[in-house]
């Protein structure tokens, strides 16, 4: 396997774990697959919320606090897209929950690009139907 097919692979696994940690509220396995220096953004998020975090503990503190709001009960649809950048993993899921506060459904679209470093999370960025 070439190197680069390598970290496509590898890079594919870690986003795999990440979904799979986070859905199952392991926050503090979750955490451990990022870098100590990652970045998190949020390009379209509401106005007052974080659009950037930096910093594991950043990361985790703004995450750690998402299923008090929104309960995912299911990833409906998980489509991965390797870059031309082999440390570099677009993903497009489409997910069903609640809101906490309301009850209200939460049917959600997201595409997630995702670069790694040295086998960890090193840049994530989520896009989603605000």
């Amino acid at each position: 396997m070439s190197d680069d097919a390598q970290t496509r692979t590898e890079t594919a696994e870690l986003m795999r774990q990440y979904q799979s940690l986070l859905l199952g509220e392991q926050f503090e396995e979750w955490i451990e697959l990022w870098t100590d220096d990652a970045v998190c953004e949020f390009p379209f998020a509401a106005e007052g919320q974080p659009r950037r975090l930096e910093g594991k503990s950043a990361i985790l503190e703004y995450m750690s606090a998402f299923p008090a709001s929104i309960s995912i009960e299911r990833v409906d649809e998980m489509t991965s897209h390797p870059g031309l950048d082999p440390s570099v993993l677009i993903t497009e899921l489409r997910v069903t929950g609640t809101a906490v506060e309301t009850g209200k459904p939460y049917p959600q679209q997201y595409v997630i690009v995702a670069r790694a470093r040295d086998g960890r999370l090193a840049h994530y960025r989520e896009y989603w139907n605000p």
